[in-house]
């Protein structure tokens, strides 16, 4: 990973890759012995009642569309299997001791934990899985991945970030994103099935190379209990009219584009206000721009999100990287009509002019269609009901029984 980060990134990825394959070799019989004893003690133990499922995820501190859902999992649980969380992060079922805390290179603030290959042999093997579904492609979802290839387990993975995106976009390196993309390749090219949560990921998945069929779709769900016009008090926001964003303050949200196109909304409407709860690495940045026209509350959750979403007049979204787009259900359930751009996940989740406005991505166009909403009575109630309406079959018990 530090290797990514060096000019001659290509030529440095691969003496690094040689360094951590030579770092590996005197773990391997080692690690042969381990999965044997653990395949015996299998056989000793005897059938079990329900398909054990490890799950493995990096990154879980953090928060993130992937850290929602695997709680999501943790919490209400996938009926007809019994499922492991396993990785590095504190909040796991089989938490995995790390022999490395890197910083994800161009990102500040993100660290994953790089397990051990003898730790991972041995959670895997021991576990009794009969199939380990990989979240993410960082340090334990490699190696869960190798492991269970070795291990003779079956492996299926979801796909819930575009990476080759990221990575172009936040160093400005071409080159970086090709091999990310084929880093991603390689990485669900092991797995027998893909969970995919939108149509734009579908066709992602089948240029890295995942066939059409072996895709699956895993949508995500939303709170209803606890998102919804009436359930939250809503927050005191400090704007006569206020715009609200959740999520990373991050160069591949699209940030910069949302400031463009608020900024050019306040421009003809100067009651508007934006309220941003999240945090991220261009926080500063944002706060030096927008000024007194903005409102930052950090990471906000629970019934303090909700809150947010009750006091808040609309939601503006201008990410075209997101797999999905969870915070566009949120939005929807809590009454809030969303103005988005029309790509990835989100344009699978809005009914223009229905659920919510698509446009394209340039600030005129957003700044356009989030006029248009607060400017219309009528339009703003319609795409309050339609966004109500589009959530209400849409619980994370329905998305986790799929």
């Amino acid at each position: 990973m530090e290797a990514t980060a060096l000019p001659g990134a290509p030529f440095e990825l691969q003496r690094g890759l040689l360094d951590t394959f030579n770092a590996c070799v005197p773990a391997i019989p080692y690690a042969a012995a381990t999965a044997f004893l653990a395949a015996e003690k299998r056989k000793l133990g005897g059938e079990v009642d329900l398909p054990r499922i490890g799950l493995a995820a990096d990154g879980l501190d953090a928060m993130h569309g992937v850290s929602a859902a695997v709680r999501q999992i943790r919490e209400r649980g996938a009926r007809g299997f019994e499922v492991e969380v396993i990785g590095t992060d504190r909040d796991v079922d089989r938490r995995l001791s790390a022999v490395a805390e890197v910083q994800t290179p161009y990102y500040p603030g993100l660290t994953l934990g790089v397990p051990g290959v003898l730790a991972m042999v041995e959670a895997i093997a021991d576990g009794r899985y009969d199939l380990v579904h990989l979240c993410t492609p960082g340090p334990v979802g490699v190696l869960a991945c190798l492991t269970a290839q070795a291990l003779g387990i079956p492996l299926i993975g979801s796909y819930h970030t575009e990476l080759g995106a990221y990575a172009e976009l936040r160093t400005g390196r071409p080159e970086l994103g090709l091999l990310m993309n084929g880093g991603l390749q390689a990485f669900y090219g092991a797995c027998e099935l893909v969970l995919s949560p939108s149509p734009a990921s579908d066709a992602r998945l089948v240029e890295l190379g995942v066939g059409a069929d072996r895709l699956l779709r895993w949508d995500r769900g939303v709170d209803l209990s606890r998102f919804g016009p009436d359930l939250a008090a809503p927050m005191p926001l400090p704007g006569e009219v206020n715009v609200l964003y959740a999520g990373r303050l991050a160069a591949e949200k699209g940030i910069d584009l949302l400031a463009d196109a608020f900024l050019a909304a306040h421009e003809h409407d100067p009651r508007l206000h934006l309220v941003l709860a999240g945090v991220g690495p261009e926080e500063e940045t944002l706060r030096a721009r927008l000024g007194a026209h903005a409102t930052f509350l950090g990471w906000l959750r629970g019934a303090e999100l909700a809150r947010a979403y009750a006091g808040a007049d609309a939601f503006l979204f201008a990410s075209q990287t997101d797999t999905f787009g969870q915070v566009i259900l949120e939005a929807q359930a809590s009454g809030l009509p969303v103005v988005a751009v029309n790509a990835g996940g989100p344009a699978s989740l809005i009914e223009h002019g229905q659920s919510g406005m698509l446009a394209g991505a340039s600030a005129e166009q957003l700044s356009e269609a989030l006029l248009a909403v607060l400017g219309s009575p009528l339009m703003h109630s319609r795409l309050r009901r339609g966004g109500l309406a589009a959530v209400r079959g849409r619980s994370w018990e329905g998305a986790l029984d799929r």
